[in-house]
């Protein structure tokens, strides 16, 4: 992995991936997803466990995006944070057109994008945010697309 970080008291660091672009906050949080780690996995927090994130379930409650793979389940994670630039792992299937807004997807973990709205979005998008993309890519399988990620 490229990603160098800064760790300031091995819960809390500043990284950047000069290859990805990723770059921004990052905090650890146990991994209670059921399976090793997966790069860019949407996540929300446990609703069964204290300090420990699981796939996002609805699209509605993401709170980070995962920063590194093949971490084991109940190992601590470093996650991205609000205000970061990262990849984040889209449905398989949908495309990623740069500009459009980010959401949490149906399909536990993943995202996937819509045009910005010309007036204020459906309560479902609002709170489905996560950010807002900054590249194009072609939909396929696993794919990974840079974005500044907020919550809503």
């Amino acid at each position: 992995m490229a990603l160098k970080l800064s760790i300031f008291d091995d819960t809390v660091a500043l990284g950047s991936d000069q290859a990805t672009g990723a770059r921004g906050t990052l905090t650890r949080i146990i991994n209670g997803c059921g399976h090793t780690s997966v790069l860019g996995e949407c996540v929300s927090n446990s609703p069964s466990s204290d300090n420990q994130f699981v796939c996002s379930p609805s699209g509605f409650d993401c709170i980070g995006v995962v920063a590194e793979a093949g971490v084991a389940q109940g190992a601590p994670c470093w996650v991205w944070k609000n205000g970061s630039r990262c990849q984040v792992l889209f449905a398989d299937g949908q495309s990623a057109t740069r500009g459009q807004i980010a959401l949490g997807s149906d399909t536990d973990g993943r995202a996937y994008n819509i045009a910005v709205p010309d007036s204020n979005p459906v309560q479902a998008e609002h709170f489905r945010e996560i950010g807002h993309v900054c590249e194009s890519k072609i939909a396929g399988t696993n794919v990974l697309v840079l974005c500044d990620i907020h919550f809503n």
